[in-house]
C-alpha cells in the first residue's frame, strides 16, 4: 500500500523549473507572496517576471500611482493591497513624468521634454515614440546656438489646405505636454504584433498616429473634415480605430501606410459639446458609449468628484442609443487607461456591474495637481460610488491610472 507523503516534506527543495510552472498560473500579488516563503522560492519568484514570454497569465488591472516616498506602485484589485515595483531605471523614473494613456500593460508617458514614450513597468521597459517635432502642429524653435529653446503650437482644425485660426502659441518645452496631448492609445500590446499609437490632441482634439518601433519616426496628422475634431476616447477594434467625440458620434479610422481613411459610422447623439465621453467594447463584443457626470464638492477645498454613469448599447442600423441599465457580469475601467470591459467570470475579484474610474479631466488634472484625486467604483445598480481605498496611498500627482500589467518582452534583435 502506498504510503502518504510526510507531512513535513521540504518545499524548499521544490525544483525551480516545477516551482515556476506552479507560479505562471499566479497572478502577480500571489507570485509576490511566495517570495517570502524561502530564499529558492524568492529566487525563482524574482525570476519569473523577467521571463515574460513564459510568465504571460492574464492579469488583473491595478492602479498605478506614486507614493510618498517616490516609488512607482500598483494597488491590486485582487487583494486591495499595495505592491513596490523593484527599483525602475533613471530614465523611467514614473514621478517625473506626466500619463496620457494605458494600453496593454505599457504606460504612455512624457518626460521633461515633452517627447512621448512607452514604459512597461511590470519588466522596466521603455520604447520612443515618434519625436513631439514631426507633429503637424509643433513647430520647433532653435537658439543662437542651434539648440531647442521653445515649441511654437499652431492651431488649425483638420482640414487641408490649412487654416490659421490664430497665431501660434510658444510654449517652454517641458510645457508643451500639458497644452497638447490629450490621450494615447495602442492597437495592440507591441511586444507580440506590429502596433499602431494614436493620439488625441489639441488644438482641438484632432487625431494623429504613428508606428511603434521600425517605421515610427513620424506622427501622421489625420486630415479629414473641420467637423471630424473634439474626440474624447479611441479604442481599437475589428482592425481599425474607433474614435468618439464629445458629442457621441464615433467615426472609424482605418490605417494604411501614412494614410487614415474615415467612415462616419454613428451620428452625433447631443446637439452640444460635452465632455467625458467613452467608447467601450463589451465582452460580447458589442460597443457601448458612455457618458460621466461630475461636479464640484466641497466649501473651503473644491474638488471634481465622479457622481454617475449613464451607459448606452449602440444600434447602427437606426442610429439610436439605448439605455443600458447594467453591465451583466462585465467591469468597466475607465480614465486615461484604454476603456475596457472585462468579464468578471474571468476575473473573479472584480465587482460586476461595476465601473472603475481615475480622473482624467484634462484641464482639471493639469491646473489642480495638488487636488485630492477622484479614484474609485461605481455600482450601477444602485447608482453610488464608493472610495476604493480607506486609507490612500497614493499622491495626487502623477495621476493614477489603470493598468492591467504584462510581463510580455518585447523581441531584442
Amino acid at each position: 500500500m502506498e504510503q502518504p507523503p510526510a507531512s513535513n516534506a521540504d518545499w524548499s527543495c521544490l525544483p525551480g523549473c516545477i516551482l515556476a510552472s506552479i507560479l505562471c498560473l499566479l497572478e502577480f500579488p500571489d507570485v509576490f507572496s511566495t517570495a517570502a516563503v524561502c530564499t529558492s522560492w524568492r529566487a525563482t519568484a524574482r525570476m519569473l517576471p523577467r521571463l515574460g514570454n513564459i510568465y504571460s497569465r492574464p492579469q488583473t488591472p491595478c492602479l498605478l500611482y506614486t507614493s510618498v516616498a517616490g516609488a512607482t506602485e500598483m494597488f491590486s484589485l485582487t487583494t486591495s493591497r499595495s505592491y513596490t515595483l523593484p527599483k525602475l531605471p533613471a530614465d523611467t523614473h514614473v514621478a517625473d513624468r506626466y500619463i496620457f494613456g494605458s494600453s496593454h500593460g505599457w504606460l504612455v508617458t512624457a518626460d521633461g521634454r515633452s517627447e512621448l514614450h512607452l514604459f512597461n513597468p511590470a519588466t522596466g521597459e521603455q520604447l520612443g515614440l515618434a519625436p513631439i517635432a514631426t507633429i503637424e502642429h509643433v513647430t520647433p524653435v532653435l537658439d543662437d546656438n542651434g539648440r531647442l529653446s521653445r515649441y511654437n503650437l499652431s492651431f488649425y482644425d483638420a482640414r487641408v489646405p490649412r487654416l490659421e485660426l490664430q497665431p501660434p502659441q510658444a510654449f517652454q518645452v517641458g510645457e508643451l505636454r500639458e497644452a497638447l496631448f490629450v490621450k494615447v492609445v495602442l492597437s495592440c500590446d507591441p511586444s507580440r504584433a506590429d502596433c499602431t499609437a494614436m493620439l488625441i490632441h489639441n488644438p482641438n482634439r484632432q487625431l494623429s498616429f504613428a508606428r511603434v518601433g521600425l517605421g515610427g519616426e513620424q506622427w501622421h496628422w489625420v486630415t479629414t473634415s473641420p467637423r471630424y475634431v473634439d474626440y474624447s476616447d479611441c479604442i481599437y477594434h475589428a482592425g481599425a480605430f474607433y474614435a468618439i467625440d464629445l458629442q457621441g458620434g464615433i467615426h472609424r479610422y482605418t490605417i494604411a501606410g501614412s494614410y487614415a481613411s474615415c467612415e462616419v459610422i454613428f451620428n452625433d447623439t447631443v446637439a452640444y459639446i460635452a465632455h467625458n465621453v467613452y467608447i467601450a467594447e463589451a465582452s460580447s463584443g458589442g460597443l457601448l458609449q458612455i457618458w460621466r457626470f461630475t461636479d464640484m464638492q466641497g466649501d473651503e477645498t473644491r474638488e471634481l468628484r465622479t457622481n454617475g454613469f449613464d451607459i448606452y448599447d449602440l444600434d447602427f442600423e437606426n442610429q439610436s442609443i439605448m439605455p443600458k441599465n447594467n453591465l451583466g457580469d462585465d467591469a468597466l475601467f475607465i480614465g486615461h487607461n484604454y476603456t475596457c470591459c472585462l468579464p468578471t467570470k474571468d476575473y473573479p475579484k472584480l465587482l460586476p456591474g461595476h465601473v472603475y474610474f481615475t480622473d482624467d479631466c484634462d484641464y482639471w488634472v493639469m491646473d489642480n495637481k495638488n487636488s485630492r484625486r477622484d479614484v474609485g467604483f461605481y455600482n450601477l445598480e444602485n447608482r453610488s460610488c464608493h472610495e476604493l481605498a480607506s486609507t490612500v496611498p497614493w499622491v495626487n500627482w502623477p495621476n493614477p491610472i489603470w493598468i492591467t500589467p504584462s510581463f510580455t518582452k518585447t523581441k531584442k534583435a
